[in-house]
């Protein structure tokens, strides 16, 4: 109590302080004493203003108690009289203060301009993840060794049958872990949640600049991410050896990883806990998988699951890599007949079985991007709702 007493005064702050039956010594670094009953102000002041109110109101306090102890014993009796105090504030019709009441439920007043929200949160959003050294740490490590794994496995892939095969193999079971691996946020978000609706409600910031800084923080953090598992994979296993497709396959790491995060936290905001989802999530990853074309073809789906091919966040990934490596492979033989007299097969022929071909190269990337922003939307609308929900 000493150390908070010397620092309120050397820094000049309030410091405010809920305490369960002080002693004499800890009221006596005390200033003021705010007493509360059943909803109700009691008394707000010093501990000598208090023995002055009890004797007011024809109590006194007995020897071998102090004022506070003693108030403690009587507080029902207090609480039925007017409360005195240094902040006490003239009584208000009933009617006014449910008026008053109502007209903050319906209007918020913020505080601070957007940018200074923003920018705030934005800070915050940086020393939460810094704190969190060893969640930073696992994540590159992740990526790291599972993009080693993957080179070594799969090292110098070739361009026979079995190349080809194995490049889709390499890119489902890479859209596999990058879409699965952002699960662990979910229960960052899911705790979350509480505060965030709390302090929104309350006006202390906008949802939506919530939403910018977390989305500004989470940019370049999963790029690094995707780096890091772009340099440890694709030179090991021998994909497309040119700058721009490298570049490409970056850019498309990271899209699926910032895609995926936005999708965990949308699940974030409807699910009632983590346990609810997680299991949604599993559902879902494992529907997107199941429909991505990887699997079954579109053209052997039925046509009543066609939509769910659509809105698979897997099939645009998967199109996505593979146009990126074979459009390096459109004139080059994959696969020769009778001892390289005829070619079978050619990289164009591979993109033209899958129903692809080059042009799409950049649709794909920005249907990605359109999820990213879909499922940022939607947690967005679903977390305005549960505040106008909060303050009815």
């Amino acid at each position: 109590m000493q150390t908070l007493r010397s620092t309120a005064e050397s820094h000049h702050r309030t410091v405010v302080l809920s305490i369960h039956q002080p002693s004499f010594k800890i009221l006596s670094t005390i200033d003021k004493i705010l007493l509360l009953s059943k909803g109700t102000v009691v008394h707000h002041g010093t501990l000598s203003s208090l023995e002055a109110f009890l004797l007011s109101k024809g109590f006194t306090v007995p020897p071998q108690l102090n004022a506070l102890e003693y108030t403690m014993e009587i507080l029902n009796q207090l609480s039925k009289s007017k409360p005195i105090g240094p902040q006490s504030l003239p009584s208000l019709p009933n009617d006014s203060t449910t008026s008053l009441a109502d007209s903050d439920k319906r209007q918020i007043k913020y505080k601070s301009s957007r940018v200074h929200e923003i920018v705030t949160l934005y800070n915050r959003f940086w020393k939460i993840i810094y704190r969190t050294k060893q969640l930073l740490l696992t994540n590159t490590l992740q990526a790291l060794g599972v993009g080693l794994v993957l080179g070594t496995i799969y090292i110098n892939i070739g361009f026979d049958k079995k190349g080809i095969e194995k490049r889709l193999g390499l890119f489902a079971f890479t859209l596999t872990f990058l879409l699965s691996s952002t699960t662990e946020t979910l229960p960052i978000f899911i705790n979350e949640r509480p505060v965030l609706l709390r302090e929104t409600s309350s006006g202390v910031y906008r949802i939506s600049s919530y939403l910018i800084a977390n989305t500004l923080v989470f940019m370049p953090y999963l790029l690094a991410i995707a780096v890091v598992y772009s340099v440890s994979v694709y030179f090991l296993v021998g994909l497309c050896c040119t700058w721009q497709a490298f570049a490409y396959f970056v850019m498309v790491i990271w899209v699926i990883v910032l895609m995926a995060n936005s999708f965990v936290l949308f699940l974030s905001s409807v699910a009632p806990n983590f346990i609810a989802g997680t299991s949604l999530l599993t559902i879902l990853l494992g529907c997107f998988f199941l429909f991505s074309g990887y699997f079954i073809s579109t053209d052997s789906l039925p046509k009543y699951w066609l939509f769910m091919h659509y809105m698979s966040m897997y099939k645009y990934a998967l199109d996505a890599l593979l146009i990126n490596e074979y459009s390096c492979l459109v004139s080059k033989c994959l696969i020769w007949y009778e001892e390289n007299k005829t070619c079978m097969v050619t990289g164009s022929d591979v993109l033209q079985r899958r129903g692809l071909n080059e042009r799409q190269r950049w649709t794909n990337f920005y249907i990605m991007i359109g999820f990213f922003v879909f499922y940022r939307v939607l947690w967005l609308m679903v977390l305005i709702r549960r505040v106008s929900r909060s303050k009815k």
